[in-house]
């Protein structure tokens, strides 16, 4: 084997190894993206949840109404963050202290997180916050 022939068969393996290492970049690129979308898809309704909870409790502490209390809660989860889900019961009023807990859901938007079977679930999430009236 003459010289040419070495620097021939090494060219093509480095090429190999860059290529690997462009997809190995490439996936873990998505990977981390697909996480900061989810976490900030959490902090996000998190904020909306304990906002909400809390201006439902002072609602309910100056009303003594449920209803409105929860309906309060809504508007300013729509506010916050207009693609939060309500699920039944989202809004559970404890009469004896005031509290109130508020349960929301969102799928969080991701590259490909969202798309595979095995990292579905990671892309729902759900928060579930309780305030007390004075809480801020």
């Amino acid at each position: 084997m003459n010289v040419q022939q070495i620097h021939r068969n090494e060219a093509g393996l480095i090429g190999k190894i860059i290529v690997l290492w462009l997809l190995i970049v490439g996936v873990f690129g998505v990977a981390v993206v697909d996480a900061a979308s989810i976490a900030f898809a959490h902090f996000r309704l998190d904020d909306a949840a304990q906002v909400a909870a809390v201006i439902a409790a002072t609602n309910f502490q100056n009303t003594h109404d449920a209803t409105s209390a929860c309906q309060a809660a809504q508007q300013s989860v729509q506010t916050q963050s207009p693609d939060a889900l309500f699920p039944e019961n989202f809004c559970k009023v404890d009469r004896g202290t005031g509290a109130v807990t508020i349960t929301l859901k969102k799928t969080a938007g991701t590259l490909l997180a969202g798309r595979l079977s095995f990292t579905r679930d990671y892309t729902h999430v759900v928060v579930k916050e309780t305030g007390r009236p004075g809480d801020v």
